[in-house]
């Protein structure tokens, strides 16, 4: 009679073990689901005015457009990240191994244009991120198979552009300033890194204010005129961030008045303009060398009196802006410019602290 007193309540344990196991997965699945749902309501009107439902946070991005892979790294949401823009050592710089260690394995399927759908669809992610100019069928071809897709502009939409590379702006130091905080505030969200967003755009408006108190009054007429060279005769002109950035730094374009966006220019425009200034970003080194040892340059102002830079890749003299254009580029631009009025070991700190807060590194580069 004991033993099988013994006998039947073991098997109840046993039963009501089970049952309790059955109830914590089923709530388990339940939670699952419920988490999944609720990170599925999310909608976002990106920079293209396309309303997107995406999954906040979004543990697997595709990140087809340079702009927003540094500012993921930015944010600290390297880890969210399964695949990136094909040439991202040559859109960003070798610094991305430092910054995304691992870099070099992930996926690349596709560039600022265009995009390998299936190969996306492999990755099973989250979100893909493009840029303005992506191909619009190719969007229509990821949404199809379920997989969202959010436009960066870097700047606000004003309508739909006939060019997406030289965009007509009716105030593009506004369209950009907005454009680029929508955008760190936006992957911040879109990554889980809010607070680390906030803080990213607090120090550039901040480095931006620096800049502003030691500039605020030079005349238009004493500002000093700076043209920017670019590889194959390109160059900036209005609509574009490099120009909103010289004006930050208290200088003018000197193609602003002439060109729109980003445009071919022979030397004798250049020539006629004449400017004080000479910017060639560091990744155009051959074009720096080439102002330097020909015949032709040597009579433009810039040359003959030294004023021909080399800008280091971390300044982002860029047709677009970036958090560390803003805090560190317009910065740097405007210690060349005006050195008397700027410390070149607050630059040196702004640089180092950037690094350090933001990308999690020691700066390596060159002032």
């Amino acid at each position: 009679m004991k033993f099988s007193v013994f006998k039947s309540c073991g098997w109840r344990r046993r039963l009501a073990v089970l049952l309790v196991f059955v109830m914590v997965l089923q709530l388990s699945v339940a939670a699952g689901a419920q988490e999944k749902a609720a990170r599925l309501a999310e909608t976002i009107t990106d920079q293209a005015n396309r309303e997107v439902s995406v999954r906040i946070p979004s543990e697997r991005i595709v990140c087809l457009q340079h702009h927003s892979l540094d500012i993921i790294t930015q944010v600290g949401g390297q880890k969210s990240l399964v695949g990136v823009v094909k040439g991202w050592e040559r859109l960003l710089g070798g610094y991305m191994r430092d910054v995304l260690p691992g870099i070099e394995a992930l996926p690349t399927p596709g560039d600022l244009n265009d995009c390998n759908v299936e190969e996306i669809a492999k990755l099973k992610p989250d979100l893909v991120i493009v840029a303005v100019q992506f191909d619009k069928g190719k969007i229509a071809q990821l949404e199809k198979l379920g997989i969202p897709v959010l436009v960066v502009a870097l700047r606000t939409w004003q309508g739909e552009q006939k060019e997406a590379q030289s965009p007509d702006l009716a105030d593009p130091d506004t369209a950009y300033t907005l454009g680029c905080k929508w955008a760190v505030e936006t992957l911040g969200r879109l990554t889980g890194r809010e607070k680390q967003a906030e803080a990213l755009w607090n120090f550039a408006m901040e480095n931006r204010k620096y800049v502003e108190e030691r500039l605020g009054d030079i005349p238009e007429a004493q500002r000093i005129r700076v043209f920017i060279a670019n590889e194959n005769n390109m160059t900036y002109g209005t609509g574009k961030y490099v120009s909103c950035q010289l004006e930050r730094a208290g200088a003018v374009n000197v193609a602003a008045k002439e060109l729109k966006g980003y445009k071919e220019v022979n030397f004798e425009r250049v020539a006629k303009w004449d400017p004080d200034v000479i910017i060639v970003q560091d990744r155009y080194k051959e074009v720096y060398d080439e102002i330097l040892s020909s015949e032709k340059w040597k009579p433009v102002n810039a040359v003959k009196h030294g004023r021909v830079y080399l800008a280091p890749s971390w300044t982002k003299i860029w047709g677009n802006p970036g958090p560390d254009s803003i805090a560190l580029g317009e910065l740097w631009l405007a210690n060349r410019f005006y050195p008397e009025r700027f410390d070149e070991s607050v630059l040196k700190d702004k640089v180092e602290r950037f690094y350090g807060e933001f990308y999690g590194i020691p700066f390596k580069g060159a002032f």
